[in-house]
C-alpha cells in the first residue's frame, strides 16, 4: 500500500496533461474552432486541471513535511522553493479558471486577449520547475520516498559506525563521528555541537522514540541506522550540555 505522499508524482502528472489540454480547448474555442465536441471537452479538461492541482497541492502538504526531517542543513532551500513555486501556481490556477467562467458567460462576439491559454503556459513552466526541484528533492536526498532513507551519507555514515562498533571503538568517539557532518550528517541540520541550527538542539540526548518518531520514516530508517547505532551517538549527546530527556 503506497503512502499518500507517494502520491504526489501522479498528482502532479494528471496536472501536467490537463492543463495545457485545456488551454488548447479554450483556445479552439475562442477562435470558433472545434465545434460542439470542444465545448463540452472543455469543462472536462479544467476539471482534470483543477483536480490534478487540488491534489498536488494535498499530497505535497505531505511531502513538505518529511523534507523537513529528511532534507539536511541548507538542502532545505530546495523545498522552500518547490513550495512557493506551488503557491504561485495555485494562484494562477485561480486566476484561469475565473477568467474562463466569465468568457462562457459572455455572448461569444467580443472576446477579452486570450487570457487562459498564456496563464496555462506560465502553469506548466512553474509545473516543469517544481518537478525539477521535486527530483532533485527525491533521487538525491529521497524526499517524499517513505521508509526510503537509505541514501548515500545515511549509508556511508551507518556503514562507518557499525565499523566502529564492531571494531570495540569507545561509544562515545563513535557517536561523536556518526554524528559529524561527515558521518550520518547530524550536524548539518542540529549544528557540530548539536546546539540547534535549521533542527533543534539535541544536547543532553535524547529518547530513541523521538528519534524514530522523526526520522524513522524517512532519513533514518530503523533497518540503516539501528538502536545500537543511536544509543552510541546519544552517548555522545549526553555529554555535552543540555536538558536531559528520560532519565
Amino acid at each position: 500500500m503506497p503512502h499518500l505522499s507517494e502520491l504526489h508524482g501522479a498528482a502532479t502528472h494528471l496536472a501536467v496533461v490537463a492543463i495545457p489540454l485545456f488551454a488548447i480547448l479554450h483556445l479552439l474555442r475562442r477562435i470558433g474552432r472545434g465545434g460542439a465536441a470542444v465545448a463540452a471537452a472543455e469543462p472536462w479538461a479544467l476539471g482534470g486541471a483543477i483536480l490534478g492541482i487540488a491534489a498536488s497541492g494535498i499530497t505535497g502538504l505531505l511531502v513538505w513535511g518529511e523534507a523537513q526531517t529528511t532534507l539536511r542543513g541548507q538542502d532545505f532551500r530546495l523545498g522552500t522553493i518547490h513550495f512557493w513555486l506551488g503557491i504561485a501556481v495555485a494562484v494562477l490556477a485561480v486566476v484561469a479558471s475565473a477568467d474562463w467562467i466569465a468568457s462562457r458567460r459572455r455572448d461569444g462576439v467580443h472576446h477579452r486577449p486570450a487570457i487562459v491559454p498564456v496563464v496555462a503556459l506560465l502553469i506548466v513552466a512553474g509545473i516543469a520547475a517544481q518537478g525539477y526541484i521535486g527530483g532533485r528533492m527525491t533521487y538525491d536526498h529521497g524526499v517524499g520516498v517513505y521508509d526510503g532513507g537509505q541514501f548515500a551519507q545515511t549509508a556511508v555514515g551507518a556503514a562507518r559506525l557499525h565499523v566502529a562498533e564492531a571494531t570495540n571503538a569507545p561509544e562515545i568517539q563513535a557517536g561523536q563521528a556518526a554524528f559529524s557532518a561527515d558521518g550520518l550528517g547530524c550536524a548539518r541540520c542540529h549544528g557540530e555541537l548539536a546546539q540547534g541550527l535549521r533542527a533543534p538542539p539535541l544536547a543532553g540526548g535524547r529518547d530513541v522514540e523521538d528519534f524514530r518518531r522523526v526520522h524513522g520514516h524517512g532519513l533514518f530508517p530503523s533497518a540503516v541506522v539501528t538502536d545500537r547505532d543511536f544509543a552510541a551517538v546519544n552517548a555522545w549527546l549526553r555529554t555535552l550540555e543540555g536538558p536531559r530527556r528520560g532519565d
